[in-house]
Protein backbone atom coordinates (compact mmCIF):
# COMPACT_ATOMS: atom_id res chain seq x y z
CA UNK A 1 0.00 0.00 0.00
CA UNK A 2 1.40 3.67 -1.14
CA UNK A 3 1.84 5.91 1.31
CA UNK A 4 1.79 8.89 -0.78
CA UNK A 5 -1.62 10.73 -0.46
CA UNK A 6 -3.21 12.52 -4.03
CA UNK A 7 -2.54 15.92 -5.07
CA UNK A 8 -6.45 15.96 -5.19
CA UNK A 9 -8.68 14.65 -2.51
CA UNK A 10 -12.22 15.00 -2.23
CA UNK A 11 -13.11 12.07 -0.25
CA UNK A 12 -14.36 14.51 2.53
CA UNK A 13 -16.53 16.46 0.86
CA UNK A 14 -20.43 16.70 2.00
CA UNK A 15 -22.96 15.26 0.12
CA UNK A 16 -24.06 19.20 -0.70
CA UNK A 17 -20.86 19.75 -1.86
CA UNK A 18 -20.10 16.45 -3.89
CA UNK A 19 -23.73 17.41 -5.40
CA UNK A 20 -22.98 20.61 -6.72
CA UNK A 21 -19.54 19.44 -8.26
CA UNK A 22 -21.69 16.76 -10.03
CA UNK A 23 -23.87 19.13 -11.38
CA UNK A 24 -21.14 20.74 -13.22
CA UNK A 25 -19.74 18.90 -16.43
CA UNK A 26 -16.69 17.43 -16.74
CA UNK A 27 -15.02 20.05 -19.13
CA UNK A 28 -16.57 22.86 -16.97
CA UNK A 29 -15.47 21.65 -13.70
CA UNK A 30 -12.26 21.35 -14.57
CA UNK A 31 -12.15 24.79 -15.72
CA UNK A 32 -13.65 26.63 -12.73
CA UNK A 33 -12.44 24.09 -9.71
CA UNK A 34 -8.98 23.67 -10.50
CA UNK A 35 -7.44 26.08 -7.71
CA UNK A 36 -4.75 27.64 -9.95
CA UNK A 37 -3.20 30.75 -9.44
CA UNK A 38 -4.66 31.07 -5.97
CA UNK A 39 -8.00 30.82 -6.96
CA UNK A 40 -10.98 29.21 -5.30
CA UNK A 41 -11.25 25.16 -4.98
CA UNK A 42 -13.96 23.01 -3.00
CA UNK A 43 -12.36 21.03 -0.43
CA UNK A 44 -12.94 19.30 2.81
CA UNK A 45 -13.32 21.79 5.56
CA UNK A 46 -13.87 20.90 9.38
CA UNK A 47 -16.03 23.18 11.71
CA UNK A 48 -14.49 24.13 14.67
CA UNK A 49 -16.46 23.79 18.03
CA UNK A 50 -15.85 27.47 19.30
CA UNK A 51 -16.60 28.81 23.17
CA UNK A 52 -18.13 32.27 23.83
CA UNK A 53 -14.66 34.03 24.19
CA UNK A 54 -12.76 32.59 21.10
CA UNK A 55 -12.36 34.83 18.32
CA UNK A 56 -12.41 32.88 15.09
CA UNK A 57 -10.55 33.77 11.98
CA UNK A 58 -10.43 31.46 9.10
CA UNK A 59 -10.31 30.86 5.32
CA UNK A 60 -12.33 28.60 2.87
CA UNK A 61 -9.10 26.17 2.90
CA UNK A 62 -8.48 24.88 6.35
CA UNK A 63 -6.76 27.75 7.89
CA UNK A 64 -7.42 29.01 11.11
CA UNK A 65 -6.42 31.96 13.86
CA UNK A 66 -8.44 32.04 17.22
CA UNK A 67 -8.02 33.93 20.13
CA UNK A 68 -9.48 32.78 22.83
CA UNK A 69 -8.37 31.04 26.22
CA UNK A 70 -5.57 27.82 27.16
CA UNK A 71 -7.71 25.21 25.62
CA UNK A 72 -5.28 22.21 24.28
CA UNK A 73 -8.52 19.98 22.97
CA UNK A 74 -12.27 20.10 24.05
CA UNK A 75 -13.72 22.82 25.58
CA UNK A 76 -13.26 21.66 29.05
CA UNK A 77 -9.18 21.06 28.40
CA UNK A 78 -6.90 23.62 29.88
CA UNK A 79 -6.22 26.37 31.97
CA UNK A 80 -8.84 27.91 30.29
CA UNK A 81 -11.29 25.20 30.66
CA UNK A 82 -11.10 25.54 33.86
CA UNK A 83 -12.02 28.81 34.45
CA UNK A 84 -8.17 30.56 35.16
CA UNK A 85 -7.40 33.93 34.83
CA UNK A 86 -4.40 35.13 32.61
CA UNK A 87 -4.59 32.04 30.59
CA UNK A 88 -4.38 33.82 27.11
CA UNK A 89 -3.98 31.73 23.82
CA UNK A 90 -3.48 32.37 20.24
CA UNK A 91 -3.69 28.95 18.03
CA UNK A 92 -2.68 28.89 14.57
CA UNK A 93 -3.50 25.75 12.82
CA UNK A 94 -3.51 24.96 9.11
CA UNK A 95 -4.86 21.40 8.39
CA UNK A 96 -7.73 20.55 10.82
CA UNK A 97 -7.93 16.83 10.84
CA UNK A 98 -4.67 16.20 9.14
CA UNK A 99 -4.63 14.22 5.93
CA UNK A 100 -8.71 12.84 6.04
CA UNK A 101 -10.38 16.63 7.04
CA UNK A 102 -14.05 16.04 6.90
CA UNK A 103 -16.95 18.51 5.84
CA UNK A 104 -19.14 16.85 7.60
CA UNK A 105 -17.21 16.97 11.39
CA UNK A 106 -17.15 19.12 14.52
CA UNK A 107 -14.02 19.02 15.43
CA UNK A 108 -11.98 20.38 18.92
CA UNK A 109 -8.24 21.22 18.69
CA UNK A 110 -6.36 18.04 18.48
CA UNK A 111 -2.80 18.60 18.55
CA UNK A 112 -1.69 15.26 17.56
CA UNK A 113 -3.34 14.93 14.56
CA UNK A 114 -3.70 18.41 12.64
CA UNK A 115 -1.14 19.42 10.33
CA UNK A 116 0.84 21.93 11.59
CA UNK A 117 0.24 23.95 14.34
CA UNK A 118 1.65 27.22 16.07
CA UNK A 119 0.41 27.43 19.94
CA UNK A 120 0.75 30.44 22.26
CA UNK A 121 -0.84 30.09 26.07
CA UNK A 122 0.03 32.22 29.05
CA UNK A 123 -0.61 29.84 30.74
CA UNK A 124 -0.57 26.32 29.97
CA UNK A 125 0.97 22.29 30.13
CA UNK A 126 3.25 23.11 26.75
CA UNK A 127 4.58 19.36 27.12
CA UNK A 128 1.61 17.57 28.14
CA UNK A 129 -0.41 19.25 25.30
CA UNK A 130 2.07 17.77 22.58
CA UNK A 131 2.61 14.73 24.69
CA UNK A 132 6.22 15.80 24.43
CA UNK A 133 9.43 13.55 26.86
CA UNK A 134 10.55 14.47 30.03
CA UNK A 135 14.23 14.54 29.41
CA UNK A 136 16.50 16.32 31.98
CA UNK A 137 14.27 19.49 31.32
CA UNK A 138 11.01 18.21 33.05
CA UNK A 139 7.51 18.84 31.86
CA UNK A 140 6.27 22.81 31.99
CA UNK A 141 3.41 23.17 33.98
CA UNK A 142 0.82 25.99 34.79
CA UNK A 143 3.34 28.54 32.97
CA UNK A 144 3.27 30.17 29.46
CA UNK A 145 4.54 28.19 26.51
CA UNK A 146 4.94 28.29 23.18
CA UNK A 147 4.35 24.80 20.47
CA UNK A 148 5.31 24.95 17.19
CA UNK A 149 4.63 20.95 15.51
CA UNK A 150 4.25 20.30 11.29
CA UNK A 151 5.76 18.00 9.40
CA UNK A 152 8.96 19.41 8.67
CA UNK A 153 10.05 22.50 11.11
CA UNK A 154 12.91 24.70 10.49
CA UNK A 155 14.07 27.73 12.01
CA UNK A 156 16.19 30.07 9.88
CA UNK A 157 18.69 32.49 10.29
CA UNK A 158 20.40 34.57 7.37
CA UNK A 159 23.08 35.55 9.95
CA UNK A 160 22.87 33.68 13.67
CA UNK A 161 20.65 31.24 15.91
CA UNK A 162 20.79 31.40 19.58
CA UNK A 163 19.05 29.12 21.84
CA UNK A 164 19.05 30.93 25.51
CA UNK A 165 17.43 29.51 28.36
CA UNK A 166 17.31 31.49 32.14
CA UNK A 167 17.15 35.18 31.07
CA UNK A 168 15.01 36.34 34.06
CA UNK A 169 14.63 36.23 37.92
CA UNK A 170 11.06 35.61 37.93
CA UNK A 171 8.97 33.07 34.84
CA UNK A 172 5.34 34.59 33.93
CA UNK A 173 3.40 33.31 37.08
CA UNK A 174 5.77 35.59 39.20
CA UNK A 175 7.50 32.49 40.29
CA UNK A 176 11.69 32.73 40.93
CA UNK A 177 13.40 31.13 38.58
CA UNK A 178 15.68 28.99 40.59
CA UNK A 179 17.93 27.60 38.39
CA UNK A 180 19.82 27.03 35.27
CA UNK A 181 17.15 25.98 32.65
CA UNK A 182 18.53 22.76 30.73
CA UNK A 183 18.42 22.59 26.87
CA UNK A 184 17.76 18.95 25.62
CA UNK A 185 17.74 18.02 21.80
CA UNK A 186 15.29 14.39 22.10
CA UNK A 187 14.95 12.35 18.33
CA UNK A 188 12.07 9.92 18.57
CA UNK A 189 11.05 11.82 21.64
CA UNK A 190 12.55 9.24 23.41
CA UNK A 191 14.72 10.67 26.47
CA UNK A 192 15.94 7.04 27.12
CA UNK A 193 19.80 7.38 26.98
CA UNK A 194 19.89 10.81 27.39
CA UNK A 195 23.77 12.22 27.83
CA UNK A 196 25.46 15.52 28.17
CA UNK A 197 27.03 16.79 24.96
CA UNK A 198 30.37 17.38 25.22
CA UNK A 199 32.65 20.71 25.53
CA UNK A 200 34.85 21.26 22.60
CA UNK A 201 37.39 23.42 24.60
CA UNK A 202 37.24 21.71 27.48
CA UNK A 203 37.70 18.14 25.74
CA UNK A 204 40.79 19.97 23.68
CA UNK A 205 42.23 20.98 27.14
CA UNK A 206 41.68 17.24 28.51
CA UNK A 207 43.30 15.95 25.08
CA UNK A 208 45.87 18.18 25.63
CA UNK A 209 47.34 17.13 29.00
CA UNK A 210 46.76 13.75 28.22
CA UNK A 211 49.37 13.73 25.46
CA UNK A 212 51.56 15.23 27.62
CA UNK A 213 50.96 12.61 30.15
CA UNK A 214 51.99 10.05 27.67
CA UNK A 215 54.75 11.81 26.93
CA UNK A 216 56.15 12.20 30.96
CA UNK A 217 55.08 8.34 31.39
CA UNK A 218 57.57 7.84 27.87
CA UNK A 219 60.27 9.81 29.30
CA UNK A 220 60.51 8.44 31.87
CA UNK A 221 59.78 4.81 31.16
CA UNK A 222 62.85 5.62 28.37
CA UNK A 223 65.30 6.92 31.20
CA UNK A 224 64.14 3.34 33.68
CA UNK A 225 64.96 1.32 30.14
CA UNK A 226 68.74 3.11 29.59
CA UNK A 227 69.49 2.25 33.65
CA UNK A 228 68.31 -0.93 33.39
CA UNK A 229 70.35 -1.49 30.06
CA UNK A 230 73.38 -0.12 31.55
CA UNK A 231 73.06 -1.92 34.66
CA UNK A 232 72.49 -5.18 32.73
CA UNK A 233 75.22 -4.47 30.77
CA UNK A 234 77.67 -4.39 33.41
CA UNK A 235 76.40 -7.62 34.99
CA UNK A 236 76.76 -9.35 32.44
CA UNK A 237 80.23 -8.59 31.70
CA UNK A 238 81.24 -8.68 34.95
CA UNK A 239 84.80 -10.49 36.34
CA UNK A 240 85.03 -11.85 40.04
CA UNK A 241 88.05 -11.28 42.06
CA UNK A 242 88.83 -14.37 44.56
CA UNK A 243 90.52 -13.35 48.55
CA UNK A 244 89.51 -15.36 51.13
CA UNK A 245 90.82 -15.79 54.95
CA UNK A 246 92.52 -19.70 54.81
CA UNK A 247 93.00 -19.53 50.81
CA UNK A 248 89.34 -20.30 50.08
CA UNK A 249 88.04 -18.71 47.05
CA UNK A 250 85.16 -15.90 47.64
CA UNK A 251 83.61 -14.11 44.63
CA UNK A 252 83.29 -10.39 45.04
CA UNK A 253 81.22 -8.04 42.45
CA UNK A 254 84.20 -6.16 39.97
CA UNK A 255 84.21 -2.72 40.61
CA UNK A 256 82.15 -2.11 36.88
CA UNK A 257 79.07 -3.60 38.39
CA UNK A 258 79.28 -2.00 41.67
CA UNK A 259 79.87 1.48 39.70
CA UNK A 260 77.17 0.22 37.53
CA UNK A 261 74.57 -0.70 39.95
CA UNK A 262 75.35 2.58 42.15
CA UNK A 263 74.40 4.81 38.92
CA UNK A 264 71.03 2.66 38.22
CA UNK A 265 70.44 2.98 41.97
CA UNK A 266 71.01 7.38 41.24
CA UNK A 267 69.21 7.68 38.33
CA UNK A 268 65.87 5.39 39.67
CA UNK A 269 66.22 7.52 43.39
CA UNK A 270 66.30 11.24 41.25
CA UNK A 271 64.61 10.74 37.96
CA UNK A 272 62.48 7.79 37.67
CA UNK A 273 60.71 7.36 41.18
CA UNK A 274 60.18 11.51 41.51
CA UNK A 275 58.48 11.04 38.25
CA UNK A 276 56.34 8.33 38.96
CA UNK A 277 54.99 10.38 41.59
CA UNK A 278 54.41 13.15 39.43
CA UNK A 279 52.70 11.05 36.62
CA UNK A 280 50.83 9.79 39.83
CA UNK A 281 49.66 13.37 41.01
CA UNK A 282 49.12 14.89 37.52
CA UNK A 283 46.84 11.89 36.94
CA UNK A 284 45.06 12.41 39.67
CA UNK A 285 44.56 15.95 39.37
CA UNK A 286 43.56 15.91 35.63
CA UNK A 287 40.88 13.41 36.28
CA UNK A 288 39.45 15.79 38.88
CA UNK A 289 39.85 18.54 36.86
CA UNK A 290 38.39 17.45 33.54
CA UNK A 291 36.01 14.40 34.43
CA UNK A 292 34.13 15.10 37.65
CA UNK A 293 31.78 17.90 37.97
CA UNK A 294 33.00 19.93 39.94
CA UNK A 295 36.55 20.21 38.18
CA UNK A 296 37.05 23.48 36.20
CA UNK A 297 37.41 22.07 33.17
CA UNK A 298 34.36 19.38 32.75
CA UNK A 299 34.13 18.21 29.37
CA UNK A 300 30.36 17.33 29.81
CA UNK A 301 28.14 20.29 29.46
CA UNK A 302 25.78 20.77 32.50
CA UNK A 303 23.07 22.12 30.67
CA UNK A 304 22.77 21.01 27.24
CA UNK A 305 22.03 17.05 26.63
CA UNK A 306 21.28 14.99 23.29
CA UNK A 307 19.85 11.33 22.95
Amino acid sequence: MSNLKQAVDESGLSQHQAAALNRISKNTRNSVNQGTFGEERVEAIPSYINTDSEVVYKNKNNAWIVLGRDRPAGRASGYGGRGDTQAASIDLVVGRMGAQPSSTAYVDPNFRIDAARIYLSQKTDIDENFNLADGSVGSTKTKSGIGIKADGVRVIARESIKLVTTTDNVNSQGGKVKSIGNIDFIAGNNSDGLEPLVKGEQLKYALKNIMKQLSDITETLNKFMLSQMSFNSAVTTHTHQCVGPWGAPTALPSLQSVTAGAASAVTLASDVAPANVINIVNKAGLEFNTLNEMGDHYILSRNVHTT
